[in-house]
């Protein structure tokens, strides 16, 4: 992005932040409009979107940043995380799948699959997962000794 709009980007998340959502996604159409391959706006504006309740333009706006951008681990697992939140655990499961088919060291991704599979019933699988999300938590974590 040029400084220009890397200015009204920020503007739109301090807008997220203070959560006035109807401006934030104001300003993300704006910058979507002059420059409509932005991902990460349309990741912004799908968690304005979400956090307004609307889960549909939420998804949509989510599909075109994975449109954009396939094999950003990240917008897959926002999408799973979305599914989720608004009781499509199946279809979570699959978006977070491709997260950590993408970035098999994402320990978050493997902790939401957890909750997912713990919400569909599917223990083992849960347990499975969350040791994977402690497991790599522990490797990634540095400690520091005085």
């Amino acid at each position: 992005m040029n400084p220009e709009i890397e200015d009204r980007f920020a503007d739109g998340q301090l807008k997220l932040m203070d959560e006035d959502f109807e401006e934030s996604i104001a300003i993300f159409t704006e910058i979507l409009e002059s420059d409509p391959s932005c991902a990460r706006v349309y990741q912004a504006r799908a968690v304005a979107k979400l956090r307004s309740d609307d889960l549909a333009g939420a998804m949509k706006d989510i599909d075109e940043a994975i449109k954009c951008e396939p094999e950003n681990y990240r917008f897959h697992y926002h999408k799973g995380a979305m599914l989720f939140q608004h009781g499509a655990a199946d279809e979570a499961v699959e978006s977070v799948s491709r997260a950590i088919g993408l970035a098999p060291e994402f320990a978050p991704a493997y902790f939401l699959r957890s909750k997912i599979y713990e919400k569909l019933g599917d223990e083992e699988s849960s347990g499975v997962d969350l040791n994977k999300a402690i497991t790599l938590r522990k490797q990634q974590t540095t400690v520091v000794d005085f």
